[in-house]
């Protein structure tokens, strides 16, 4: 295997893929379908499945399972047992998390303007920089390949008893001249509600009917603009925009958590950068620099009237959060071998603000900044047309410049930092043209967010600046087979977490985080495709089991035991189609305030829709989500929309 010969089907394909490809990294440098480290989700499975926002998308992969944080309004997911926090998450290669306490919202987020997802769980490349424990995400964005190209699509979703509940419109408009291409994306969602299963029975925070305060609004605008050398050598600048506003649903059921009577009047997030990519000789040089600001609001009233704000626990905040970074990458191949370099930098600004609840004066209650340094190096060697070896390395270290709150006047806070090396390992057998082996280890650190070392939780928690980072050695084997209609993998993983971050009693009335836990994570993922002669099959199988090695009576909870992803598309002819699909999870441990433990009902829920393409430019469907109205909820306490009549019609040119 040459793999010098990629470095121009890479810039080719920048010109013959909708794919954003400086985007992209790759352990590999092979296509995505065929690598046995990273997985893709396409636009065109995203459209086939009909998800509106990234959390939906990735909900239907093996070893990633969606989750709501019903007390924050957030949806979330976890790779393997491994929360958000713990897993990288990338758009068009730029880290996208909060600053603070590295969350990120996948419901604010929305698929309109996306080529793929790509995934890797575990094992991943070392150029994508420190925090990426649990995994990887990285979100691409299109790239037009003709003169003139688009596409228009508008949805709209009716409730059970046929009142409109949410609208979502997209628009993509490209170029490509000669050298200079061009993108502009705008997408637009409002929800004014969502209609519960006519299973719910009334609680005194929550009819039946219609969902309480389940309002939201989101739209983005992504533009894009590059320049193609005739050694395909590239660079492009970027534009992001992103601004949303939601309300907060109460909690149905009081013994799960504590009532919040919350809003959040604005969540915005604006990211600008400049990529490019040089070819020289049989390497290239790659580079990136991006600046990411993020700011929202939240405010809590006294109670459901959501009218007045005189109780100690009303308050009016807001947080001004800010990155900006830059990522050098070099890679050549030696022979045999393929070697990649690459540093990342990235200075996390946050400001926490207090907002009077008279004046509407802000004052500064908190301020941290961290500087997060990762440098990494890989190799891949082809032993053989069958066999290739890769090793790599790279050391994450973190410090803090400031940290302040209003106690730290009089009580200063210290500087802390955190390093960690890690290595790893894998050997790849291609069995024939159609199947392949691959046998990893690998070491990943989560250095602890802003949060984790100084966050009071309201007066209740001392800071810990000195926090270690956690750890977790990944084994897994897989194999995968693709041959003539079928294709299929199988993963098999042991994780093992030590220094686990967990909040511990230190005083009578106060907690503090500290490395004390450790964990084992287990699993088995499993995943079967066929299309052939109009119809396509496919689905996912994920097993996943978590022991807490301190102390077996703690759960990590949210996590399902077992989940199942199906689904069938058939073509009827004429344009028509039919697609269905079913979703079962069961196993996940929740708990409640008084911190015993239950399990969340097993839920299953299934989609149809007919789709109709009168000609080849034209798309249009009409489907029921949840078609059995089943009652399920991911946090017990917040359960989700019942049945659901939907309507999307697109148009591509």
């Amino acid at each position: 295997m040459n793999k010098h010969l990629f470095i121009l089907p890479l810039a080719a394909s920048c010109v013959l893929a909708d794919t954003f490809t400086l985007g992209q990294i790759n352990v590999l440098d092979a296509a995505l379908e065929e690598s046995p480290f990273e997985q893709t989700i396409s636009s065109k499975a995203i459209e086939q499945h009909d998800c509106e926002t990234i959390s939906d998308a990735l909900d239907n992969m093996s070893g990633i399972n969606q989750d709501l944080q019903g007390g924050r309004g957030e949806s979330t997911l976890s790779i393997r047992g491994f929360d958000a926090r713990r897993i990288g998450v990338f758009i068009d290669g730029i880290p996208v998390y909060v600053p603070y306490d590295g969350n990120f919202d996948y419901d604010r987020f929305l698929t309109g303007d996306i080529a793929q997802i790509d995934v890797a769980k575990g094992f991943s490349s070392v150029v994508y920089g420190a925090n990426t424990m649990g995994g990887v995400v990285n979100i691409i964005s299109k790239k037009p390949t003709k003169a003139l190209e688009g596409s228009i699509k508008t949805g709209v979703i009716l409730d059970n008893d046929g009142s409109m509940s949410r609208h979502v419109e997209s628009i993509n408009i490209g170029t490509k001249q000669d050298h200079i291409y061009a993108q502009l994306s705008g997408v637009y969602s409002s929800r004014d509600h969502f209609r519960l299963s006519d299973d719910y029975s009334a609680t005194a925070s929550q009819p039946e009917g219609d969902r309480v305060r389940s309002k939201a609004e989101d739209y983005k605008v992504n533009f894009k603009a590059g320049y193609i050398a005739d050694d395909w050598s590239e660079i492009a600048v970027g534009y992001a925009k992103q601004n949303g506003e939601k309300q907060q649903p109460p909690v149905t059921d009081s013994a799960f958590s504590k009532p919040k009577y919350w809003d959040w009047p604005y969540w915005d997030k604006e990211t600008v950068y400049i990529t490019g990519q040089k070819n020289i000789g049989l390497g290239y040089l790659k580079a990136v620099a991006y600046h990411d600001t993020f700011k929202n609001s939240l405010y809590s009233y006294d109670d459901a009237s959501y009218s007045t704000m005189n109780s100690k626990s009303s308050f009016k905040s807001k947080n001004d959060d800010r990155g900006a970074g830059a990522r050098l990458e070099y890679g050549i191949e030696l022979d045999k071998h393929f070697l990649t370099a690459a540093a990342n930098y990235k200075k996390d600004f946050h400001k926490g603000y207090d907002i009077d609840k008279t004046t509407s004066i802000a004052t500064l209650t908190e301020h941290f900044v961290d500087n997060t340094i990762s440098l990494g190096v890989e190799d891949v060697y082809t032993i053989s047309p069958n066999w290739q070896l890769l090793g790599g390395m790279s050391y994450d270290r973190k410090e803090s410049d400031k940290a302040y709150d209003k106690i730290s006047e009089s009580v200063p806070l210290s500087l802390g930092e955190q390093g960690a090396f890690n290595p790893q390992a894998a050997l790849i057998y291609a069995i024939d043209d159609t199947g392949k082996m691959r046998a990893s280890i690998s070491r990943k650190t989560y250095l602890p967010s802003m949060k984790d070392r100084y966050s009071r939780k309201l007066g209740t928690a001392l800071p810990n600046p000195d926090l270690d980072a956690e750890t977790a050695i990944h084994y897994e084997l897989s194999y995968q087979k693709n041959t003539g209609a079928f294709s299929g993998r199988i993963n098999a993983f042991f994780d093992r977490i030590d220094d686990a971050i967990e909040s511990v009693v230190v005083t009578t009335d106060e907690t503090q985080n500290q490395n004390v836990g450790s964990f084992d994570h287990r699993g088995i993922e499993a995943e079967l495709s066929y299309k052939a002669d109009g119809l396509e099959i496919g689905g996912n199988y994920t097993y996943i089991s978590v022991k807490n090695r301190t102390d077996e009576d703690i759960k990590r909870i949210d996590i399902p035991k077992h989940q199942i992803f199906a689904f069938a598309q058939k073509e009827l002819g004429n344009g028509f189609s039919l697609y269905g699909n079913i979703k079962c999870r069961k196993g996940a441990y929740e708990q409640k305030l008084d911190k015993t433990y239950v399990i969340n009902p097993t839920f299953t829920t299934f989609d149809i829709k007919a789709i109709y393409e009168p000609v080849t430019a034209v798309t249009v469907e009409l489907g029921v989500k949840n078609i059995t109205d089943k009652l399920y909820q991911y946090d017990i306490g917040f359960p989700m929309a019942g049945r659901e009549i939907f309507l999307n019609v697109g148009y591509t040119f």
